[in-house]
């Protein structure tokens, strides 16, 4: 084949057989110079999606926005037990950390290790510690956009990182001291890697991939579910079955050990209830993008709607490209080889398009995405968005209860591409007044999160209090023993107070409610104190009956205060509380 011949490879096999060769050129009148005309809008159309494909716009838009979500009001949300339990574990020594991990909290053991290189570094209060899951955060923001761009989809990218980057849901578990953000991040590098296992399955990317696996594990092990994501859109894509096989293997074996550690450890998991139809209700709201709960449904239902526009809109234009695949088979199937990539020429699916529809087929859908990546991103995202939190349910249901919402975390950047090819799918100028609807829906949602409501406990009125009203020497009773854990958030409150029920401190006995004495120290130690401070889980808001009888024997109830997540009782010694010039208790 002739070189001119290859430059009108592109064009109608009629066009082709006329087209001269560089040899007659002196022949040729200018004339046939307009044949190229029609292909300079093209060229400017795919000059603009260049343009948006950019890193720049396509990543570094997403992480920008991550970012100030994240770092705005960092500080509002007050730290809840959870947290308080990072602060705990990343205070100590490693030989005491490793203690803890033997006993306890093994599956947050990596993250627990990274933490306690930023405490040795910035301290552990609370906007120190939050400072990796809003990187994280912005990170798995960006890379979100990076899936859509890997998938030839830049525009659907783009607008799932900026959905995930502002979505109420996102902002909850990046503002904490928690894995999880980080866990959503691994889970998006997991993904890429996977894209590049599909497109180019060398010894390298199957090394790295097994290796982004096994750091994902050991982050969240129930985040290991992908896995079973990524196998169902490989069979769906049809790729290299065999390769992936060799790659996930060796990070299932790495990742043995802590589930074996983690599952001796299962006591950890004992509080989680089985899950009922309204906790399935919760996680799809969650699960695209709002808080769930007593601030309602918020941007979930419109995400919901592009999400399906997405799916309706893939179905649309694989349908489309199929038929015209069959036309093009039925009327030119003799100049298939002609059609064919040239040796060193890379393969794009974007002008295999263009010639399987014709110029009718190029107005099906945008100019720089007719490359079948709707349905290419279905098959990536759908399995991501469903699998992890359909096994846990299953698992809930039939064998113990697992699930927990932010287990499954990891899959909310799925739902956000998904609603990001919806809005791909519609015209700039309506895609742009949907995004601003939604962005306004959002608000509502992030403003919560970011309020005394926004997390489980609320223990700062309880410090107030304490701080306030508290003298030193007065006592302290945990109930449960694990509230204990806010005493290394607080130390200046409770470093005023006897822990009158501690035999063992939590760093010594590798644990973080530590251990507790029996009923006849407990006695003796409450004997002398004229007050006694009872701070407690809403949850178990009464002493257990044992301690109750050995501090009423002695003292008298003197107030509650009840606040979201925690409560406080106030106890005075029986003859100071009848001294009282009111008379109360006599």
């Amino acid at each position: 084949m002739t070189r001119p011949s290859r430059h009108a490879a592109g064009r109608s096999p009629r066009r082709t057989a006329e087209a001269p060769s560089r040899g007659t050129a002196p022949t040729v009148p200018t004339a046939p110079a307009a044949p190229t005309a029609p292909a300079a809008r093209p060229a400017e159309a795919t000059e603009r999606a260049a343009g948006l494909d950019r890193l720049s716009v396509v990543i570094v838009v997403p992480a920008v926005l991550a970012l100030a979500a994240g770092l705005w009001d960092l500080g509002g949300p007050p730290p809840w037990r959870d947290e308080a339990a990072t602060v705990s574990a990343v205070g100590r020594t490693l030989p005491q950390l490793a203690h803890l991990l033997w006993s306890v909290d093994a599956v947050h053991g990596l993250y627990y290790a990274l933490m306690h290189v930023v405490a040795g570094l910035s301290g552990t209060a609370e906007v120190a510690l939050r400072i990796p899951s809003v990187v994280a955060g912005a990170l798995a923001a960006a890379g979100t956009g990076a899936i859509g761009r890997a998938l030839g989809a830049p525009r659907a990218g783009l607008y799932g990182g900026v959905l995930l980057a502002l979505m109420p849901i996102f902002s909850r578990y990046v503002q904490e001291a928690r894995p999880y953000a980080l866990t959503a991040a691994a889970a998006v590098g997991v993904t890429l890697l996977f894209l590049r296992v599909l497109r180019s399955p060398t010894s390298a990317v199957l090394a790295a991939y097994a290796a982004a696996l096994t750091v994902l594990a050991y982050l969240n092990l129930f985040a290991l579910l992908i896995v079973g994501a990524h196998g169902i859109a490989l069979i769906l894509s049809r790729g290299p079955l065999l390769q992936w096989a060799c790659a996930a293997t060796p990070a299932l074996a790495a990742v043995a050990p802590l589930a074996w550690l983690g599952s001796r450890q299962s006591a950890q998991v004992g509080w989680i209830p089985r899950p009922a139809a309204d906790d399935v209700g919760r996680l799809a709201v969650q699960l695209f993008g709002d808080l769930g709960g007593a601030t309602g449904p918020g941007v979930a239902p419109p995400t919901w709607a592009l999400a399906f526009f997405g799916l309706a809109y893939a179905a649309v234009v694989g349908v489309r490209r199929a038929r015209a695949a069959r036309r093009m088979e039925e009327h030119t199937p003799e100049h298939t080889p002609e059609h064919a990539p040239e040796p060193g020429e890379e393969h794009t699916p974007e002008p295999a398009a263009g010639r399987a529809g014709g110029p009718g087929a190029r107005a099906e859908t945008p100019g720089h995405e007719r490359a079948g990546t709707p349905a290419a991103l279905v098959r990536l995202t759908l399995p991501w968005l469903l699998v992890p939190a359909l096994v846990l349910l299953a698992a809930s249901w039939t064998v113990h209860p697992v699930y927990v919402f932010r287990y499954v975390f990891c899959c909310v950047p799925a739902a956000a591409l998904l609603a990001g090819a919806g809005l791909a799918a519609l015209p700039p100028g309506l895609a742009a007044a949907v995004l601003t609807a939604w962005l306004g829906l959002s608000v509502p949602g992030q403003l919560a999160t970011r309020g005394p409501d926004g997390r489980q406990d609320d223990p700062r009125p309880v410090m107030a209090l304490l701080a306030a009203e508290a003298q030193p020497g007065d006592g302290v009773l945990f109930v449960p023993a694990k509230v204990r854990k806010y005493e290394t958030v607080y130390p200046a409150v409770f470093g005023r107070l006897r822990d009158v029920a501690l035999a063992r401190s939590p760093e010594r006995d590798g644990s973080f409610p530590g251990r507790e004495v029996g009923a006849r120290v407990l006695a003796a130690r409450l004997d002398g104190l004229r007050t006694l401070w009872v701070v407690g889980h809403t949850g178990k808001n009464v002493l257990p009956a044992r301690r109750r009888a050995l501090v009423t024997r002695a003292f008298a109830p003197a107030g509650r205060w009840t606040f979201r997540g925690l409560f406080v009782d106030r106890y005075v010694l029986r003859h100071a509380h009848r001294s009282n010039g009111a008379g109360v208790g006599k």
